[in-house]
């Protein structure tokens, strides 16, 4: 899992119900957050050790008796396969999971997509017929950068919106703009515990890395009061390591696609997008400016 993952879940857990909130936007359901589920102990003999990113226990006032599971998914990139999986993580929960005192009721089961970055181009899985028979699954989707920087401070600023939002608007549209920084950092020094706005500061740092924001958030953060945490620093440098290396992969194939794009097959691409070294990505570039023949380039990249 990397560090814009690990950040999101950081994120989700410290305002739940913020996320949650966020996530069920567009429906009339009144239901509410109660705790997070723990998912570790529901695979079984022989079944795959994955993990969900998160699972929600939502509890609605008017049907107390039939609870609901929210599972959330994190996508810094879109993953075209994140629908089945996801299909898969509602079947193994309705079936696994129980409730009520003899542990017998079953959940209903959401699934809550949130793209930390781009747009989910796939808002449904149906597999109907066309009489309606089959099956369709349609998760909830928030693609943050669709929100409004300037409209979600004025949310938290109001009461409106729970202060947990001030952690995805680095991520928003117009989560760059100086205005919105600075509201930012005034906001955040109204969080009463010193630990929720040091965190703040932080996942604000890691977020801002992943949209390319990461020197205006860097330079607006100076003094800001944040607690130290290994852990965190961790995922920032991650963060920054991981996108000078996406850097490295998207200008090296700009290169080749307008000097050599008949070298640009599956494979070579496939070589390109699994390099994980910097240094190296950077001697093919160079080679790739360089090179009088595609020949050339591709014994640098054999080598």
């Amino acid at each position: 899992m990397g560090a814009f993952d690990q950040a999101a879940r950081f994120a989700a857990r410290a305002d739940p119900d913020a996320v949650t909130r966020r996530a069920l936007v567009g429906t009339t359901a009144a239901l509410r957050f109660q705790d997070w589920a723990d998912t570790r102990t529901l695979s079984k003999p022989g079944d795959s050790d994955r993990t969900v990113d998160l699972v929600a226990w939502l509890e609605d006032p008017a049907a107390p008796d039939h609870p609901w599971l929210l599972v959330f998914e994190f996508q810094a990139r879109h993953d075209p396969e994140k629908l089945d999986v996801t299909l898969e993580e509602v079947a193994r929960l309705r079936l696994h999971a129980r409730h009520g005192r003899d542990r017998r009721g079953k959940f209903c089961v959401l699934t809550g997509l949130i793209y930390l970055r781009g747009q989910c181009p796939d808002s449904a899985l149906n597999m109907t017929l066309p009489e309606g028979f089959g099956t369709r699954h349609i998760p909830l989707i928030w693609n943050v950068e669709n929100d409004g920087a300037d409209a979600t401070l004025t949310g938290v600023a109001s009461g409106r919106v729970s202060w947990g939002m001030l952690f995805w608007v680095p991520l928003m549209a117009g989560g760059g703009d100086a205005t919105v920084l600075v509201r930012w950092k005034e906001l955040a020094a109204t969080v009463e515990s010193g630990r929720r706005r040091g965190d703040l500061g932080k996942m604000a740092l890691v977020f801002a890395e992943l949209v390319g924001r990461g020197a205006a958030w860097q330079q607006s953060l100076e003094g800001f009061d944040m607690t130290e945490s290994q852990v965190v620093n961790g995922w920032i440098k991650e963060a920054i390591d991981q996108n000078r290396l996406e850097e490295g992969r998207e200008y090296l194939v700009r290169v080749l696609r307008r000097r050599f794009p008949a070298v640009l097959t599956e494979d070579v691409l496939k070589a390109i997008n699994a390099q994980p070294s910097l240094d190296l990505l950077h001697d093919w570039f160079e080679v790739a400016l360089s090179a009088f023949t595609a020949e050339e380039f591709l014994a640098a990249l054999r080598r």
